[in-house]
Order: C-alpha cells, then sequence, then structure tokens
C-alpha cells in the first residue's frame, strides 16, 4: 500500500529520489495506541549533501489529522512522533505524525554546513520535502489526504514554524511555535562555522 518510493514531482523542493522502507507495525498496550511506522530517505541534488532521513507514524484508529513535529538544537535526529509528554500528538490523540533528521546525522562533524543545499534544507527545505512526503504517504495509507494539518515546533522547531508560515503557508491549517530561535544565523549557525575554521 505504502509502495517503495514516491515520486521526486510529489515533492515541492528539489529532491533526486524518495525512497521507503519496510513499514514496522506495532501492536497497541496498556498505555500506548496501536500504530504503523515507515522510514524513508530523500537523496539530494549535490551528491556532498546527505540524504534527509524522515519518518511517518500512522495510528490505527486516524482522527483525519496530521502533525509535522520539527526538531531541535541544530536537529540531526528525527523527533519524537509518538507523542505523551508535555501533551504532544501521537497515535494515542489519533492523529498522523512525521519528522526528520533535516538532512544530517548530529553526530558527525558539522562540516555538512558547508554545503548550499544541506545549510538550505536545515533552513527551510526539509520543511516542505518531510510535509510532501509524509502527505503522500499518508494518502496512500489511509486513501485521503488529512483534513486538519500542523506544524509543532520549539525551539530550532519554533523556528521552522515559523519558516513554514512563511514560505509554505497553504501546507497547513495551523502552526505552533514554541521559543523559536529567530536570530538564528548569530546563535546557532555562527559558532558552528566559527568552530569548522578554527
Amino acid at each position: 500500500k505504502l509502495g517503495t518510493a514516491i515520486p521526486v514531482g510529489r515533492i515541492g523542493e528539489p529532491v533526486s529520489s524518495v525512497t521507503i522502507a519496510e513499514p514496522k507495525w506495532t501492536a497497541p498496550t496498556d498505555s500506548a495506541a496501536a500504530y504503523c511506522a515507515v522510514d524513508g530517505a530523500m537523496a539530494p541534488i549535490d551528491p556532498a549533501a546527505k540524504p534527509i532521513n524522515f519518518r511517518v507514524v500512522f495510528p490505527a484508529s486516524w482522527t483525519l489529522r496530521a502533525a509535522q513535529l520539527g526538531g531541535g538544537g541544530m536537529n540531526g535526529t528525527i523527533p519524537n512522533l509518538m507523542g505523551g509528554r508535555g501533551g504532544s500528538v501521537g497515535p494515542t490523540q489519533g492523529v498522523a505524525t512525521y519528522g526528520s533528521d533535516s538532512g544530517h546525522a548530529a553526530k558527525e562533524a558539522p562540516t555538512w554546513a558547508l554545503v548550499d543545499e544541506a545549510i538550505k534544507n536545515l533552513g527551510y527545505m526539509q520543511m516542505k520535502k518531510t510535509h510532501d512526503a509524509a502527505t503522500t504517504l499518508i494518502e496512500r495509507m489511509y486513501g485521503r489526504r488529512p483534513a486538519v494539518t500542523y506544524y509543532i515546533g520549539t525551539s530550532q522547531g519554533g523556528r521552522e514554524a515559523l519558516t513554514v508560515a512563511q514560505r509554505y503557508p497553504d501546507d497547513y491549517d495551523g502552526i505552533i511555535s514554541n521559543v523559536p530561535i529567530v536570530n538564528f544565523s548569530s546563535l546557532m549557525l555562527a559558532p558552528e562555522l566559527i568552530r569548522i575554521q578554527e
């Protein structure tokens, strides 16, 4: 049903391919609802950039809602898509959730920041790419697009929320931006570039 690939024409920012891994089913427990999760990877145009790894979590009982969850710090990991602490959304609330590592791994050296496509992915493109891939998979899974889609983020994710509000407002019905890093260049990016030069 989900397939193994998504046509690049379905993604609103440039990618060279989108591959989908085998879905994984998790049965319900006393504290969590049943869900299916699938991982995917979007290959860059520039071979010097890294793929964007993403995940989509499909609740067994869907409320027609979806939420893209933003990252934190300099990203580099897929955010927690399961909900729980702090009232976060997830399969227990019947919300399909998705997010990405923004195109790099937190554990690797920050030299990825010297690649234009990689820094554009962090800045804005990964949000659109992840949204479009996830929406395609949600439509394949449930046979329809979400009735309501949110972007929810804190810190780096809060900045991402403001970015999607500016760049891709038609993709979302609601955007929640908590404590956004709005002075991103001086607060986050400059120290990384200084470390590279040192």
